[in-house]
């Protein structure tokens, strides 16, 4: 049944456009991103000259989530006075001309004016985030949010993945960085053109006063989703996934090149395997997801995902990792990489605690969309995408911390099984203590 509910979604006026211009949004930001981090660490750009690359590649990072934390309160409060499809193609307008002006950095070969492109991504995203995750549930049926949001989801791995190694790969290149500009331009216009498609969204506060200052905007989101602690709580778990994924995809880029040796290929290698496997993860949700093994939202199931995360993280932080012994100062490459001793067991527990990953985060989303109030779900939505960012940037500041007090180089996989089992213990209990009901508040 969930399979025929997808494959009548995409074919769908009110689903296709919004899964098209979402993946090619996603896989610009993220080959804008990498391409910026494969530059600093790997193609010898100058950027923050005299740090090391273990604190250049996180504040790089957070070049893109600064701007998108600021904006997003004010953007939720947009969403839910305005029509959400004239949001949508406003967004996709928008982000043309930020990729013009990445082309240009690209050009030029400035960081900075690609460092400033990337500003404008994040705060373009923000806008982005909490109008689809509000519009979602307005366009779909309460029976078709899982099946939604496992597509979309699953498939944003799939962007993300070869935006990550489109980006890391192609601007290393001979020519790479014209090239990456236009696959930039052109995946901005395939998007704008999707958006032109997305169907109308009524408002539901069209005389909603927005408050365009930032820090109020955000206090006043999260305080509406303090009050609504029922969608609180799968915020904060999605939260925690983007935070661990951020410990993960931030550290490995140096983590491969500086303690295991190898080149940018491994790291390739890493993130095609490790995305494939949350897709996977997140596309089996739509089959054993209505299960009754799994309880009332499949809170159960969501909770057997983020325990595998835990304990395959552990095993990520326990076992020995692949080196790279050779001669030299040549890094090791992907036939080094797959022919070690350590690779399988390392890479199993890649795969296993992203499958499980997939399992974990995609029953949340549906939750937190199902359960918030309508009149104010966008706001609900961006405090949610707050939270987020406030996860992966404290999680980005950490690992900033623990690079200048050179603690072992695979501390942060440990902070992450440990966080990882904190949440498990809450999904279990949540598990057996299922919350049925939705939370409607009045908005004053």
């Amino acid at each position: 049944m969930s399979l025929n509910i997808a494959g009548r979604l995409l074919r769908q006026r009110r689903f296709l456009p919004l899964f098209t211009l979402l993946q090619t949004g996603t896989f610009n930001d993220n080959a804008l991103k990498n391409a910026l981090i494969a530059l600093i660490t790997f193609g010898g750009i100058i950027f923050l000259d005299g740090l090391p690359s273990a604190i250049r590649v996180p504040v790089a990072g957070l070049i893109f989530t600064g701007p998108f934390l600021l904006v997003c309160a004010i953007a939720g409060q947009i969403a839910d006075k305005y029509d959400r499809g004239v949001i949508l193609r406003w967004v996709k307008r928008g982000e043309i001309i930020i990729m013009l002006i990445a082309a240009f950095g690209f050009f030029i070969m400035n960081i900075w004016v690609l460092a400033f492109a990337l500003g404008l991504m994040g705060a373009q995203s923000a806008f982005f985030s909490p109008t689809k995750n509000a519009v979602l549930p307005q366009w779909l049926s309460d029976k078709e949010l899982i099946t939604g949001n496992a597509l979309l989801n699953g498939f944003v791995f799939v962007f993300v993945l070869v935006g990550q190694v489109g980006g890391t790969l192609i601007v290393l290149q001979a020519g790479g960085p014209r090239i990456i500009s236009a696959i930039l331009i052109g995946l901005a216009l395939i998007g704008w053109l999707a958006a032109e498609q997305c169907p109308p969204a009524p408002p539901p506060k069209p005389n909603l006063k927005i408050n365009f200052e930032p820090i109020t905007a955000s206090w006043g989101a999260l305080s509406k989703a303090f009050a609504c602690p029922h969608v609180l709580r799968p915020m904060l778990g999605i939260a925690w996934f983007y935070g661990g994924a951020t410990i993960f995809v931030t550290t490995f880029p140096d983590f491969i090149k500086s303690q295991m040796q190898f080149d940018a290929n491994v790291l390739i290698i890493i993130l095609v395997i490790s995305t494939i496997s949350i897709l996977i993860g997140s596309l089996l949700t739509m089959v054993i997801a209505r299960m009754k093994i799994w309880g009332p939202e499949a809170v159960g199931l969501s909770a057997f995902g983020i325990t595998g995360v835990a304990i395959m993280t552990l095993a990520i932080y326990i076992l020995p990792h692949p080196v790279y012994t050779g001669s030299g100062d040549a890094l090791g490459t992907a036939g080094d990489f797959l022919a070690h001793q350590h690779t399988p067991l390392f890479l199993g527990a890649l795969i296993l605690s992203s499958l499980m990953n997939g399992l974990y985060v995609v029953p949340l989303q549906a939750m937190a969309q199902r359960r918030a109030d309508p009149a104010i779900r966008a706001q609900l939505m961006s405090a949610g995408a707050v939270i987020l960012n406030l996860f992966t940037n404290i999680a980005t500041f950490a690992l900033i911390a623990l690079a200048l007090t050179q603690m072992p180089p695979k501390t942060p996989f440990l902070l992450a099984a440990l966080g990882s089992s904190l949440v498990a213990i809450y999904a279990i209990y949540r598990s057996f203590r299922p919350i049925s009901r939705p939370c409607y508040m009045e908005e004053e």
